[in-house]
This record gives C-alpha cells, structure tokens and sequence, in this order.
C-alpha cells in the first residue's frame, strides 16, 4: 500500500505508558456517563494439536501435509512432510515430545515441544546463520494467561463482553463433527463455559452471548460450512451469520459494533481481501449501509473489527490497497468516532489515520512476530475517559 498523508503511528510495546492529552482525564470521567467496558485481542488460537501416540503417526503426517497445502500445492507438501518433518516419540511413553520441520526459509528448522498432542512451546534456528542459536515464537501459556486474563474481568464485571479480531481456533475442522475438533472444545472449555450469560441489558440489545468474533482465516480452514463457528456461537445466527453470510452488526448501549470478512488465506497474497460471504465489493455496500444508518440515528461512537489488518508494518503486510477498506472507513471520520480491530499478523500496533484509530491486536497467544515479540496481548477498553494508553498486567485503553 501507497504510503498514507497524515499517517500517526504508535507501537504498543509492555513497559510504555503512552498518554495523550490526558491532562483532565479524571474531571472529564467524574462528568462524563457512565459507559461500559469489553476486551478485545486476536489470534489466541493454540499453534496446533496432533493425534500423540506412536501408532497414530500415519494420521499426524496426514494433518501435517494438509497444513503444508495452505503454503505448497500438493504434491510438494507431501514430499516436504515425508523428507523434512520429524517426529520425535518418547521410547517409555510412545507419545509424540518433539517436532521438527521446516520454516519461512531453506536454512531455518523450528522445534515444537508437545505435550499430549499440543505444541507447548516452539523456537526457529537458522543452522546456517546462526547455528545453535535459537529464539522461541510460541509458548502455549501465553494463551492460556490471556484467556484466565479476559475471563476474570468479565467475571468481575470490569468487562460486558469479549471481542475478537479471528483466528479464535487453529483449525476449523479436525474431527468428524465440531464437539470433535480439539480447538473448539478448548475454546468452550477456556473461555465459553466460564463465563457468566450475558444481563439484563445485553438481552435487551440481542446479544445472547458474551464473545463475539469476527471470522479469521483459521476458523474456515477445512469448515467452508462454518460448523464449529456456528455451533460455539449459536447467537450469531440471530446477526444473520451463516455458511454464505459472515458478516453482522449489532448495536450496544449507543454504540455500533460491525463485523466484517476478509476472506481465507491464500500464500500468494496472505494479506489479501479473499472473501467471498459476500465479496469485498458487497462487503463495501453492506458497510456504508451500517454506516448510513449509525450517522441518521445519531450514534457517535462505532468499532469495527476484521481479521487482516488495514495497517502494519511486520510480517504479511497490511491489505492491498485495491481491497483495503479504509477509504471507505474514513469517509465518514467526520461524522463518526470510528475505531478498527485487527488481528493476523501476530504483532500489537497502533495508528491514527484520516482520523481513524487502528489497533492490530494479534498477539493474543498465537506466534508473535520477531519484532515485537514484547507486545501486550490484550486490549481493555472502556467507553470513559479520554485518549489515555496505561500500562498494567494487560494493556488498558480508555476513551470517551
């Protein structure tokens, strides 16, 4: 994407507090309504989950080439698992310990350590480069602190609700239904079964649930049906999500929330605007329809979330620009307080253009990218106060 005029950009990183024109912030919150809270993080999905023990290695193989074809056309991706992706068994227990397999180039191998079938950590070594030295890109407890993180302030009533930017599952589909797939049950497990329903006052505005996602590349990933979806978020169903319909709009306490596709991945544009449930072009129309209508009902304040990001810097890069939707977004800047969530990158940035602010949050457990590997992996945000960015065990982001 061509460089953009007026372009702020801040980085998130654990350790800044970053304020800005927070001088009275705290008459400004003492006069201001009262509002409401939500987290909001990407890509907490766990890295992956294979059958463990020794007799199932034929099945974990299979799984792996079909990994591989998201990056390789076919017939390669089975040579790669057969001649490159080791599979290490403990001899005692005969389950599946360690992994190893090729990354981003030819000189770099990644280690995954696994513990009864989940990568519990995984680091990548250039034994060209850099030999014997390795950096780590995933721990699985990083997901597991961030889901523990969102589920007490939920609990606590600091939060009404849970947003993500995708990519909640690193399948859509392993196993012959969705109670099946082990990246749904530990999303049910973590995170949906902990949770309180939804109040009084969510009921009212329709919203049966407490977590509201938008669709990431990984949740149809083999599961074009949306069945695991579908079938952890029965509620979305009322929005009008569906196998041909994967965006929704829901309105809160005067605030409009708008969720939107932006397709599945494909490796010779994995930034790209792929969607087809509807197509970027309908996906437009549907937009400024949302958006017309939040400005003629007077709301002032709308989030909009989608998987690939408009912005950033690392990693697969930001959405063309023939298919990036911020033009269409920042026509109505004006009128609008618009706020962006994205996800997919597996980084924590923010910018302020044309009077949008973009938040990528993708960093909520999955592999990180290299360069801002110390990001904070979640985003508190609450509807008081005024443009502060503070620092705690989360990062928390306030508002008016």
């Amino acid at each position: 994407m061509k460089p953009v005029l007026n372009l702020k950009l801040i980085t998130c990183v654990v350790g800044i507090a970053l304020a800005m024109s927070a001088g009275n912030v705290c008459a400004q919150e003492k006069s201001a309504k009262a509002g409401f809270s939500f987290d909001v993080y990407g890509d907490s999905r766990s890295m992956m989950y294979l059958p463990y023990k020794q007799s199932e290695e034929a099945e974990a193989r299979q799984l792996m080439v079909d990994m591989f074809e998201l990056v390789l056309p076919q017939k390669v991706a089975a040579e790669v698992v057969e001649r490159d992706v080791k599979l290490i068994y403990d001899p005692a227990t005969k389950e599946l310990v360690q992994m190893v397999m090729p990354f981003d180039t030819a000189s770099e191998v990644t280690t995954l350590k696994m513990d009864k079938g989940w990568v519990t950590e995984a680091s990548v070594e250039d034994i060209k480069l850099l030999p014997g030295v390795s950096r780590t890109m995933f721990r699985l407890d990083g997901g597991d602190w961030v889901a523990r993180e969102v589920v007490k302030d939920i609990k606590d009533g600091h939060s009404k609700f849970l947003l993500s930017t995708g990519d909640l599952v690193w399948w859509g589909k392993q196993g012959s239904k969705p109670s099946d797939n082990p990246y749904w049950k530990l999303v049910n497990e973590d995170v949906l079964k902990q949770l309180p329903p939804p109040d009084k006052q969510m009921k009212a505005a329709g919203m049966d649930g407490r977590v509201f996602p938008a669709v990431g590349n990984h949740e149809v990933w083999d599961d074009s049906d949306v069945e695991g979806l579908l079938a952890s978020f029965p509620y979305l169903k009322k929005f009008g999500v569906s196998d041909k319909e994967l965006i929704y709009k829901f309105d809160f306490d005067g605030v409009r929330f708008i969720f939107l596709w932006t397709g599945k991945y494909d490796y010779r544009e994995p930034s790209g605007w792929g969607a087809t449930r509807p197509a970027f072009e309908e996906q437009m129309k549907q937009l400024k329809l949302w958006l017309d209508e939040a400005r003629a009902k007077g709301t002032k304040k709308v989030f909009i979330a989608f998987h690939a990001p408009a912005f950033c810097r690392p990693g697969m890069g930001p959405i063309p620009e023939d298919q990036n939707p911020h033009k269409t977004i920042a026509a109505y800047a004006k009128d609008l307080d618009i706020v962006v969530f994205n996800g997919h990158v597996h980084t924590t940035e923010a910018y302020q253009v044309d009077g949008v602010r973009y938040f990528v949050l993708g960093g909520g457990g999955a592999e990180p990218a290299e360069r801002t590997s110390r990001s904070p992996r979640v985003i508190h945000w609450t509807s008081i106060g005024r443009a502060r960015l503070l620092k705690r065990t989360t990062t928390t982001c306030t508002w008016k």
